[in-house]
């Protein structure tokens, strides 16, 4: 077999067709009007079936982006494979027929399309077509990424922040049974994400520490171990309010969860936020918010008592440039608390200004 095979074209008499070299055979195909056509056919239909030679920018934008979900879709979970792909179905509406080749040399045609969506979709549907050219270029089908070319995408300012103060969240939880009031105390204490908390399991509480030891999630009725993810796989600490409403909690022998659904198995937090969650809200005369703010709650009081933006990215599990994005205007790890550290650290180690010495 060649290093390199990308067909070999001959005329037909109703257009044109392809033969290439295949498991010691010589296969063909045709019924193409034109030689572009057929060399489009065999680049996205046998090309990545022969798995040899240098890839072919000759294959369709639409015919990648399969390759690419498949590859890179392998290694992610599958809602963030959901989502990309939904973001890329955008730019194969428009590019899907383009070759690879014809894409490279569009980054105009490109800018004009991106410049059709409001900011916050553009920057989706964007990121999803760069992240996808990226690939093509990493794996040598292409040598300039025109997404890229095409110029800045600029991440839309953070949606407002609306946490609830200390007030609101005791109002809350006055309007809840024991178990769905620890799950808000829970959740407003720790920052942990609505589908994290739902998985807890009564062996991840460490009572001496005391801390919470985070390593699943739960969503969409898929329990999933965070496993190689070390971001999201963490330690919480408790806070003393934390720790006695679910040491509070009567563990059941039908469940070896923390907050388990009336049932025994994991909660669907869909359920719960119609039936407890938004009642509770609107007999606290509180406005209605998921309860996912509960983790604005935390990350916003947190930060007021002092917590740096570093430690609270560890223990929300996120990275450290979403916390600035998100908290980093709440944020008490300003200069003047940094430099007064500086200081602090300075005279405790006796190291002073030249101005300060006794002459």
């Amino acid at each position: 077999m060649p290093a390199e095979q990308r067909g070999s074209v001959f005329k037909t008499r109703n257009g044109y067709g392809i033969r290439w070299v295949e498991n010691g055979k010589r296969p063909q195909h045709t019924g193409f009007a034109t030689k572009t056509e057929a060399r489009r056919w065999f680049a996205a239909n046998v090309t990545p079936r022969l798995g040899r030679g240098r890839p072919s920018g000759e294959i369709s934008y639409d015919a990648f982006c399969e390759i690419f979900l498949a590859r890179h879709g392998a290694t992610i979970a599958a809602s963030t494979k959901d989502t990309l792909a939904g973001r890329l179905a955008h730019s194969r509406d428009r590019f899907g027929s383009w070759t690879l080749s014809e894409l490279e040399e569009a980054a105009a045609d490109v800018a004009a399309w991106r410049g059709e969506f409001p900011d916050g979709q553009r920057y989706r549907v964007t990121s999803a077509m760069r992240q996808a050219l990226a690939a093509a270029v990493r794996w040598k089908y292409l040598v300039r990424n025109p997404a890229a070319e095409a110029g800045k995408n600029p991440q839309p300012r953070a949606e407002e922040i609306l946490p609830f103060t200390p007030g609101e969240v005791d109002a809350i939880v006055l309007e809840l049974d024991a178990l769905d009031a620890a799950r808000v105390i829970v959740a407003a204490e720790t920052g942990l994400r609505p589908e994290e908390w739902i998985a807890l399991e009564r062996r991840d509480l460490d009572k001496t520490g005391p801390a919470l030891a985070v390593q699943r999630k739960y969503a969409k009725g898929v329990l999933r171990p965070y496993g190689k993810n070390h971001r999201a796989r963490r330690r919480v600490p408790l806070s003393a309010r934390a720790f006695a409403a679910l040491d509070r909690l009567p563990p059941r022998l039908d469940s070896t969860l923390i907050f388990p659904a009336p049932q025994g198995g994991h909660l669907e937090i869909r359920n719960w936020r119609s039936r407890k969650w938004y009642p509770a809200l609107e007999a606290a005369g509180i406005p209605r918010r998921g309860p996912y703010h509960l983790r604005h709650t935390f990350a916003t009081e947190a930060l007021a008592a002092g917590v740096s933006t570093f430690e609270l990215s560890r223990m929300m599990g996120t990275s450290l440039a979403m916390i600035d994005r998100h908290y980093g205007h709440l944020a008490r790890d300003s200069e003047d608390s940094i430099r007064a550290r500086l200081d602090a650290r300075s005279e405790r180690s006796g190291v002073y200004l030249a101005s300060d010495r006794d002459t």
